[in-house]
């Protein structure tokens, strides 16, 4: 089969395009044709070497495909289900991906490959937070910093569904898209506004950015017995702080796609490439300079 590989850590000149072997799946893993394939901020930290692992290597934490064979003790899925996952190390930029199969989720017959991908990674992390960081209740008062990113679009659109009452941090163009699309959330531009002079008794915060500003003074928004949560800072000197780690499950995909179906969960796809060598060097290079307006997503 075709993949893309990378044979330097730190040198996107390194990967090319390669004929490897199909994978081989295990009793409780299904083997993905993949259809689809979303470009995550860890993918390229992965690519520098900042988290550790072998080269060569195929490069890629999601997918989204057909299953065209299942290991001998799964029974939740079938062949010619169209399903998506995040598979960390699952050598996932390949024509076929083996997957876990506590990692997948079925998609909707209503939702495409392209759409379903795009959610697996930041999707699944901003679930989590809102279900097992904050456990948010219908009432209660969140910020959301990093709106307009993969991880914050979704929380605060998680937190607006759960009832809560949402505020959330942005600029540019991402400021501009969160007050089009969803006007009864407070939205605040992190380069003029101070919300700490207007936000007040708030029940949690997420913090997407990991500065000492950001953690600092969504504290100070927080009641006594707030939760300040980070997907990205692993500690911080308040009893209120949790570092959250994404761990990925089939049955949060479920949620996820759920709400892509109901109209509660939106999705935004900054581009669509064809999944070779060029197309990651080219979709790495924007995820460094920073301004995406959405996700890309690899394409067959």
């Amino acid at each position: 089969m075709k993949a893309v590989v990378l044979h330097r850590f730190n040198d996107l000149d390194s990967l090319t395009d390669e004929e490897v072997p199909t994978p081989v799946i295990g009793r409780d893993e299904v083997l993905v044709q993949a259809q689809a394939q979303a470009v995550d901020p860890v993918d390229y930290k992965i690519a520098e070497g900042m988290l550790g692992g072998q080269v060569p290597m195929i490069l890629g934490s999601t997918v989204a495909g057909e299953v065209i064979a299942v290991g001998e003790d799964v029974t939740s899925v079938t062949v010619g289900d169209r399903v998506a996952a995040q598979v960390r190390g699952g050598a996932n930029y390949a024509e076929q991906v083996a997957v876990p199969v506590h990692l997948a989720a079925i998609i909707p017959a209503t939702v495409s490959y392209e759409e379903a991908v795009s959610v697996v990674l930041g999707g699944q992390t901003a679930y989590q937070v809102i279900e097992r960081g904050f456990n948010l209740q219908a009432g209660q008062k969140v910020l959301i910093n990093g709106g307009s990113g993969a991880v914050g679009y979704v929380a605060l659109q998680l937190a607006w569904a759960k009832g809560a009452e949402v505020a959330t941090t942005a600029s540019g163009w991402g400021a501009d898209m969160l007050r089009q699309q969803f006007p009864k959330v407070q939205v605040f531009d992190y380069k003029q506004d101070d919300f700490t002079t207007v936000l007040h008794d708030f029940d949690a915060a997420l913090d997407t950015v990991g500065s000492e500003k950001v953690l600092a003074d969504s504290a100070k928004i927080l009641t006594p017995t707030g939760k300040l949560v980070s997907i990205v800072a692993h500690q911080a000197d308040d009893p209120r702080f949790i570092s959250l780690i994404n761990k990925p499950a089939g049955e949060n995909l479920a949620h996820l796609f759920a709400g892509l179906v109901d109209g509660s969960l939106r999705t935004i796809i900054d581009q669509t490439l064809t999944l070779n060598a060029s197309n990651v060097k080219t979709a790495y290079d924007r995820i460094k300079r920073g301004g995406l307006h959405g996700k890309i997503v690899f394409t067959r």
